[in-house]
């Protein structure tokens, strides 16, 4: 049984943060990722610091981009709401 005090429990994460750490593994900035995603740097800015939820088109513009599955970001946002 999961409790408060129980380190294995499960804690949602925000698909911005995987985001953000996606990109630095990468060695890619916000402002080229957004770009290159035909973004605006505000809205991956929100999406990053998790004021913006993923859409299914955000995700597919991340599995084209980061060849993540987009179904992996939806499972990921599906699971912070």
């Amino acid at each position: 049984m999961a409790t408060r005090n129980n380190p294995s429990a499960f804690l949602a994460t925000h698909p911005g943060e995987v985001l953000a750490a996606e990109l630095e593994e990468r060695g890619i900035t916000q402002k080229a990722f957004a770009e290159e995603i035909g973004m605006r740097p505000s809205h991956l800015s929100e999406l990053i610091n998790g004021k913006r939820n993923v859409t299914m088109a955000i995700a597919d513009k991340l599995q084209e981009a980061l060849g993540i599955e987009a179904q992996s970001w939806m499972n990921l946002q599906v699971l912070f709401v």
